[in-house]
């Protein structure tokens, strides 16, 4: 028991980048269900497994809330990890996408929990950053979460509360983006590379502009036009800068950080699914399986390797700084 005690301080919020995979790979085959003739049933069973693994991570991080509270407010103040709290709000907005199209009422109310989280949390995270003194080196990619992730709440919010709503969310995510992403090329060109556990979070760029794409879509009630297009290549662009340095990305030595990977793969794919949608060529077609076959591979994947590392014990223990 003292051991399962144990180990609850040492659950890592990280953990809740898992929902956003799996969510992102569940919306991702929604639309594929809608735009590209994939059957529903996958849709289903990867709803399934998102909504188990949600409860499952948040039951668990609820607990360690109220059985060690001091293992959660020094996540809170850490500074590089307090940016993950933030994945708790989003984990809530993407569950709710996910069954957006399944369950419209529980949708809803999944937003109306994860909308407000959200803005509270980018509050708590803006002061926090402004009241204390960082490094250079503390900033990285994974800063984009708690501000940026404002960005997710149109998609359901255009339905679920007047239109000011999700144009506030919207504007507050978008102007940050290019705030922190200036912040965080400036860190990456002028010091010292990342520590290796945050490489992958340089994924984590291309997740901005393709929400950013999909929320505008939204807020403008499906038009395409020079916003939209710019954004979608934007983080066409940032998938091609990635690929292109594919040998920075080490597959030895595992870290929670993959699930960085997977939630940026799982927008572009969903973005590239709906830009399908509107054109409707042979480019996007191909694109849209191409995204779509490698956001679900890079989940699997990283999906195996941790449950690997949980076999071996190797997750919830304390960690090195």
């Amino acid at each position: 028991m003292d051991h399962h005690y144990r180990s609850l301080s040492y659950f890592p919020i990280q953990l809740f980048a898992v929902v956003m995979g799996i969510s992102g790979l569940t919306i991702a085959f929604a639309k594929a269900y809608h735009t590209l003739g994939v059957p529903f049933v996958v849709y289903q069973g990867l709803l399934g497994l998102d909504t188990v693994v949600f409860l499952g991570i948040l039951t668990t991080y609820i607990f360690k809330w109220v059985l060690r509270p001091e293992a959660v407010a020094k996540e809170f103040v850490h500074p590089i990890k307090s940016s993950f709290v933030a994945t708790i709000s989003i984990s809530f907005l993407l569950v709710s996408i996910a069954y957006y199209d399944y369950v419209p009422h529980l949708s809803i109310a999944l937003w109306y929990i994860g909308a407000p989280l959200q803005l509270y949390f980018t509050l708590k995270v803006l002061s926090f950053w402004i009241n204390n003194q960082f490094k250079e080196v503390h900033s990285n990619p994974a800063w984009f979460i708690p501000i940026v992730g404002n960005v997710l709440v149109p998609v359901v919010g255009v339905d679920a509360a007047p239109i000011y709503v999700s144009v506030f969310f919207f504007a507050l995510g978008m102007f940050f983006w290019i705030v922190l992403f200036t912040m965080v090329m400036y860190r990456i060109i002028f010091h010292h590379p990342m520590a290796k556990k945050l490489i992958p979070t340089l994924f984590i760029f291309i997740a901005p502009p393709a929400i950013g794409f999909v929320s505008y879509f939204r807020i403008s009630y499906g038009s395409i036009d020079m916003v939209s297009m710019a954004l979608y290549f934007l983080a066409l662009l940032t998938f091609f800068m990635l690929a292109f340095m594919i040998k920075k990305f080490d597959t030895k030595e595992f870290f929670i950080s993959w699930w960085a990977y997977t939630f940026p793969l799982a927008a572009l794919t969903i973005a590239t699914i709906m830009l399908e949608n509107v054109f409707k060529n042979d480019m996007l077609f191909y694109g849209s399986y191409f995204f779509l076959s490698l956001t679900t591979f890079v989940v699997g994947f990283v999906a195996y390797r941790t449950i690997q590392e949980i076999k071996k014990e190797k997750i919830c223990i304390e960690e090195i700084e």
